[in-house]
């Protein structure tokens, strides 16, 4: 097999948070070689500002609607692009335990539309953005809303932060969003708000998968109801009756029953996901693509 035949490969069977990951590196490049071009032929054409990017101006955007989802693969910056996969990658790990696979591409598409509409109405609704227009770019309110889902869902479940710090997932988060509120005066004030945007979506998602709101727009997207999945978080004491049947059942090759996965779950509450076997994070990973 050739390095090309194995990389398509690769792609084809991949998670779709690294899909997401290649594509963004993917038109990175694609765009730079653009703009080369462009630059040693000494043409004047701000294409990817004119057809790629969201502008805050109402009318631009009106005749341009598909940069609602196009700016969320734009990054004209290098530190940019390298940040905000390196976050998509390690977060999106989390947010496959707890949610279908294919959800990646929901909540990341729909909640970076999210934020791009919160930020065209900012532009228009408050009084400090009047004669002002920007665009904006990048994946990071697809990113803050699968944070904002997975933390939501999954509140309880620790993280080490430079290997070091030990925190809650849903403290990562609320850290996020106190950022981005605190930022807004400070500079790329749009930027700021449409991460608010996404991380509403994300919340909004998560409740929705744990049946405790009922959205149209997702059932839309989805053959299953909220009230289908397989688990739900649930954090209680330990009960050793539960632990007992899980140890009797969790060699069997069918299904993950409710009361295995709650085990896990109690256990990932307790003491975080790495501290998970790999036969409970199997089960965990089967009862998630069910």
């Amino acid at each position: 097999m050739t390095f090309v035949e194995d990389l398509k490969y690769q792609i084809k069977y991949s998670t779709p948070i690294l899909k997401l990951v290649v594509i963004n590196i993917g038109v990175f490049i694609s765009l730079g070689l653009v703009n080369l071009v462009l630059f040693l032929t000494n043409i004047k054409f701000e294409f990817i500002s004119s057809f790629l990017l969201l502008s805050s101006d109402p009318h631009h955007f009106l005749h341009t609607p598909w940069t609602l989802f196009s700016y969320q693969f734009i990054h004209t910056g290098f530190i940019h692009l390298l940040f905000n996969m390196m976050t998509l990658y390690f977060i999106g790990q989390l947010f496959t335990d707890f949610f279908k696979r294919t959800d990646a591409w929901r909540v990341y598409l729909l909640g970076g539309l999210t934020g791009g509409l919160l930020y065209v109405a900012s532009y228009s609704l408050f009084p400090v953005f009047s004669n002002h227009n920007g665009t904006l770019e990048g994946a990071s309110g697809g990113i803050i809303a699968i944070l904002f889902a997975t933390a939501t869902y999954a509140p309880n479940v620790r993280i080490a932060l430079f290997g070091i710090f030990h925190v809650r997932l849903v403290w990562l988060a609320l850290g996020y969003l106190f950022l981005d509120l605190i930022s807004i005066p400070s500079g790329n004030s749009g930027g700021h708000i449409a991460h608010i945007g996404g991380a509403l979506f994300g919340f909004i998602f998560a409740r929705y998968r744990q049946g405790t709101l009922q959205v149209k727009l997702f059932d839309t997207f989805s053959t299953k109801k909220p009230d289908e999945r397989k688990f739900k978080i649930k954090v209680h004491a330990h009960n050793e009756t539960k632990q007992n049947t899980y140890n009797k059942s969790s060699n069997s090759s069918s299904s993950p029953t409710q009361e295995e996965i709650d085990i896990i779950l109690d256990k990932i509450s307790k003491n975080g996901y790495e501290k998970l076997s790999k036969q409970e994070k199997d089960i965990l990973f089967k009862a998630s693509q069910d």
